[in-house]
């Protein structure tokens, strides 16, 4: 949009003039409104615009105006506001008889945070719900406040003409709104209506069409109810939906995408809605409410009302609530929760234009809604979890990401992430940014999305970087992308990045920590597998201080979807009396145990491994008398579910002296065996194995106590764990530090990886 014309008058001749930059997320949130609102307030001249680093403005008038201007120039900004760098210079002494707001055409790199998606705020609800209102019943509603950012930019900085908006020119009303200083969408540049906004229809397997918006949401609304799946065009791509208190609509959609039991999140009208559903305490009901709109991890309520086949074998659900009005009225017309998941077949990207959505969730979905605005970039949703009333990331996406990384650095680089929950992140003029989630790379649709995804980057920030890092396993596919786009391959130890991500979460680059790297599978510094690291890290080098005791895989990654082979080599390797009695009935089958003696005794087949992950799902396996898994960490995660926090007892590792500690994890396997015969129940074992994991990770951390743990890693993605640890620590008097922002698992790793790459 042009500058605006109502400007802010001044009554005295400037005097003096001052050049202000503010760098930081400032733009799509409504600062150049609230500056322009200051300024008409103190009565001084000037301008202001977006540029690549931020917001830039001169502001001209006496000396004294001008010094109230700077010291309440910062509280008069959003509360979602975030200034990171300020820089103040004298300006031009010019006649400014008015204060503007101008738009910025520059062409240089972007190093200010590109705006992320906010959920339909609450203002903008109520207008949608009040009759009479003239965006009544309006689906793409938004004002300053909230809207679609980050996936409808098409270039930084964030102006209307730059975004999908720009398809839809102003009626005569919302002109006038857009140019009202006192109006709520002063300079929204996301500003619509019913008259010249955006438009949605339906779509059915017949191919009957409906272009009635009401009809349209009635048609969706049947469906729904008639058990049927209905693709919808959401804020960052299609979703699947259908109703989550009917079995059989759930087991439909889980058939027809090709999800067995992973679980499905759950959206809810309002918070009260939630609250019926899931225990809260205050931080997750912030997170639930929060413009983000995060999926929350919550603790189900029993009698819960949604069927069990939502979240199989585990006491979690996770709730959000509407992201967009059209979110909200469909909700009102179904009167039931919905199940609200990614638009794509197990494994694939998500799909967000219509012609993807047609073609493939055909063969998904009973109805579309699509809707005539462009998404220009597609996002998931991301999901958060709370953990010692701390908001945890566990993927970062819509309303999260690109998340802003605090390195200072005037290299250009880029870090290109690992093969599972893969995401980019780089560096460029002095900041940092870790890109969206983008999924696993083993197929070559995600592949092809993540070659998108990372040319949208670079386009959308307008860098180039000389530099790329990777992870050290030469079979992932970011490792030959490295290759073909840099000439040679700079990589990180996978363990060692997960720790630098942590250091860079919470700012202790720059002291030694121990970092406790926990997960399912990293290529080790000697070529095997790791995952149950200890690692003591500093500036650019770290020591691997200690790890869990090897262990072998019986048949490789077969061993991951069927973890009861992994049962097998920890009792066979524990010597454990009487276990093929347990190897031979789970699931009340009998497994080839003896096959598996037998590829035991070929290294070729059964390579070594220490990694966490892998122990526990053996683990659970035993415990839960499971043979196979669907999906990575479902057994853990049941583990989790079932155990009971009342129980005390606590199962023992022992620690194994030599130049680099080992952790045995054969008597607490011993213990495990020695329960299951005295048929103690599987929830109080299953709390003696998180206890004594706990406590043997503050153990190792007793070893170097004036350090600092950090924990990282998929496997601390499990609250019981991470809140035994930080309880036992601070009994110790051991600081220890959870995850935050960075997700802990494969999500963050670009950042650890970029971390690495400054500098070198």
């Amino acid at each position: 949009m042009s500058a605006i014309t109502d400007n802010a008058k001044v009554e005295t001749a400037a005097q003096v003039a001052l050049r202000i930059s503010l760098a930081g997320r400032l733009q799509g949130i409504g600062v150049r409104p609230a500056i322009y609102r200051l300024a008409m307030e103190l009565g001084v001249g000037g301008q202001v615009r977006n540029c690549p680093h931020g917001v830039e403005l001169d502001v001209a008038g006496s000396q004294a105006q001008v010094a109230e201007f700077r010291r309440r120039l910062r509280s008069c900004l959003p509360g979602e506001a975030n200034v990171t760098r300020e820089s103040y210079a004298d300006a031009p002494l010019a006649r400014f008889s008015e204060f503007s707001i101008l738009q910025d055409d520059s062409s240089a790199a972007i190093v200010t945070s590109v705006p992320v998606d906010v959920a339909v705020c609450a203002d903008c609800l109520a207008e949608v719900r009040r009759p009479g209102d003239r965006r009544y019943r309006y689906l793409f509603n938004s004002c300053v406040k909230c809207g679609p950012r980050y996936s409808i930019i098409r270039r930084m900085p964030f102006e209307r003409d730059s975004t999908a908006m720009a398809e839809f020119p102003l009626c005569d009303e919302c002109r006038q709104e857009y140019s009202d200083v006192e109006d709520r969408r002063f300079h929204a540049q996301t500003i619509s209506c019913p008259k010249c906004g955006p438009r949605i229809w339906s779509v059915s397997q017949a191919g009957e069409i409906e272009r009635d918006q009401e009809a349209a949401l009635e048609a969706a609304a049947a469906a729904l109810l008639g058990g049927e799946i209905v693709a919808l065009k959401g804020l960052g791509g299609y979703q699947l939906l259908v109703d989550a208190t009917s079995d059989p609509a759930v087991e439909r959609l889980r058939q027809r995408k090709g999800r067995a039991s992973k679980p499905l999140a759950v959206m809810v009208r309002t918070e009260a809605d939630a609250a019926r559903m899931a225990v809260m305490n205050s931080v997750e009901r912030h997170a639930l409410t929060s413009s983000a709109n995060p999926i929350v991890l919550l603790v189900a309520k029993r009698g819960a009302t949604v069927a069990r086949s939502v979240f199989p074998g585990l006491n979690t659900i996770g709730l959000f609530l509407p992201t967009t009005p059209l979110h909200d009225l469909l909700l009102e017309r179904v009167g039931r929760p919905l199940v609200c998941t990614s638009g794509n077949r197990e494994g694939e990207p998500l799909a967000y234009s219509i012609e993807e959505a047609e073609s493939q969730l055909a063969e998904i979905c009973d109805l579309w809604i699509h809707h005539n605005r462009e998404i220009v970039r597609p996002i998931d949703d991301s999901v958060v979890r709370v953990f010692q009333e701390q908001q945890v990331t566990l993927r970062l996406a819509r309303g999260l990401a690109p998340l802003r990384l605090e390195v200072s650095s005037d290299e250009s680089a880029v870090a290109l992430g690992g093969q599972m929950k893969s995401a980019v992140a780089f560096c460029h003029g002095g900041s940092g940014v870790l890109g969206p989630h983008i999924g696993d790379l083993s197929n070559l649709a995600t592949q092809e999305r993540y070659r998108q995804q990372f040319a949208d980057l670079q386009s959308l920030y307008r860098f180039s970087a000389a530099h790329g890092v990777c992870d050290q396993h030469p079979g992932y596919f970011t490792t030959q992308e490295t290759a073909d786009r840099f000439g040679e391959i700079d990589s990180v130890q996978h363990h060692y990045a997960h720790v630098l991500a942590a250091m860079l979460e919470h700012g202790l680059l720059d002291q030694p920590i121990m970092g406790v790297a926990w997960d399912g599978t990293g290529y080790g510094a000697d070529g095997t597998v790791w995952g149950g690291e200890f690692l003591v890290a500093q500036g650019k080098s770290f020591e691997r201080f200690a790890h869990l005791r090897p262990f072998a895989l019986a048949g490789g990654e077969a061993s991951i979807r069927e973890p009861w082979r992994i049962a097998a080599a920890l009792l066979g390797e524990a010597d454990a009396h009487d276990h093929v009695h347990y190897l031979e009935t789970l699931e009340g089958k009998r497994l080839p145990v003896e096959m598996i003696r037998q590829i035991l005794g070929n290294a070729q087949f059964s390579p070594v491994t220490t990694s966490a992950g892998r122990l526990l799902d053996g683990v659970a396996s035993l415990i839960l008398r499971r043979e196979r898994c669907e999906y990575e960490g479902e057994l853990p995660m049941m583990l989790e579910a079932i155990a009971d926090r009342r129980e005390a007892g606590s199962y023992e590792l022992a620690i194994c002296d030599g130049k680099v500690l080992q952790l045995d994890w054969r008597p607490l396997v011993r213990q495990v065996l020695e329960d299951l015969r005295a048929e103690v129940p599987p929830q109080r074992i299953a709390m003696r194995v998180h206890r004594g994991l706990a406590a043997a990770i503050v153990a190792i951390g007793r070893r170097r106590p004036q350090l600092p743990l950090l924990l990282t890693g998929g496997v601390f993605q499990n609250r019981i764990l991470c809140e035994l640890v930080a309880d036992m620590a601070k009994n110790e008097k051991l600081a220890v530090y959870l995850p935050g922002a960075i997700p802990p698992g494969d999500g963050g790793l670009a950042a650890g990886q970029l971390v690495s790459a400054i500098g070198r």
